[in-house]
């Protein structure tokens, strides 16, 4: 198995999101309420991918992502109506690149590269009822992963051995529950879990654990842990099973 250190999951990027919640002290008057968030996330990437005969380990940190990442962004739309009903598309982008000095193939050792871009596009609808112990949403949606990865491998000479195109997609579909509850004037905690399968995914599940700060009325801060795990195989096409997990530090904007 060869090792190659990139990541096919949302990365590091500045990241537009929206989002409704329930939170005292904003304008409960209000039908509908929305919210939108700008947030950094860090991520550490662990497991093992293939495209056809190709295999790899994915061992990925902050400082490889930041050295190979051309360019990310997330837009997130979340709504919620008479603070019962709610829903939220979440769609992000990310293309990075990445070499290899040591591929094992065929033909021997050889030296590889790999262009990649993957878009992640994620619908939920869900209904909030309200406890003692705070609000929770029940949830139900998909998340659908669409891939776009060129890779090329090199001759000692640096003559084209093989180069490969692969264009992936696949929908898993998911349920879960988010927890919010507002501790005092200025914080509030929350937590989201989902899992799900697919056709070809055995499994997935993402998992948020945070808290957020009101600075003012109309916004706040938010600090967070996330993880997503994913376990897809397109036997003889492509395969991923990855556990991503980091901290994101986000300030959101409500109106």
């Amino acid at each position: 198995m060869a090792r190659w250190n990139y990541l096919l999951a949302p990365l590091i990027c500045t990241s537009f999101v929206t989002e409704a919640q329930n939170n005292e002290g904003r304008d409960s008057t209000k039908q509908w309420q929305h919210s939108v968030e700008i947030y950094a996330l860090a991520l550490n990437i662990r497991g093992d991918t293939s495209i056809a005969n190709l295999s790899t380990d994915v061992d990925v940190d902050p400082s490889f992502i930041m050295d190979h990442l051309d360019m990310g962004a997330m837009l997130r739309l979340e709504g919620i109506y008479d603070n019962q009903w709610g829903y939220y598309v979440d769609y992000s982008f990310m293309k990075l690149s990445g070499k290899a000095d040591s591929v094992i193939g065929n033909s021997g050792l050889l030296k590889g590269e790999v262009d990649i871009r993957q878009g992640v596009l994620e619908t939920k609808g869900f209904k909030r009822y309200h406890y003692d112990f705070g609000a929770i949403d029940y949830m139900v949606g998909f998340r659908w992963w669409d891939n776009d990865i060129d890779t090329k491998l090199y001759s000692s000479g640096g003559l084209i051995n093989n180069s490969r195109s692969l264009d992936e997609d696949w929908i898993d579909y998911l349920i879960g529950v988010r927890w919010t509850q507002k501790l005092n004037a200025s914080w509030q905690t929350h937590a989201s879990l989902d899992i799900g399968l697919g056709s070809d995914t055995d499994f997935t599940s993402g998992l948020l654990l945070g808290a957020r700060y009101q600075i003012n009325d109309w916004s706040d801060l938010n600090i967070a842990y996330k993880s997503t795990w994913v376990d897809y195989s397109n036997p003889g096409t492509f395969s991923y099973d990855t556990a991503s997990q980091g901290f994101l530090v986000g300030w959101a904007a409500y109106f």
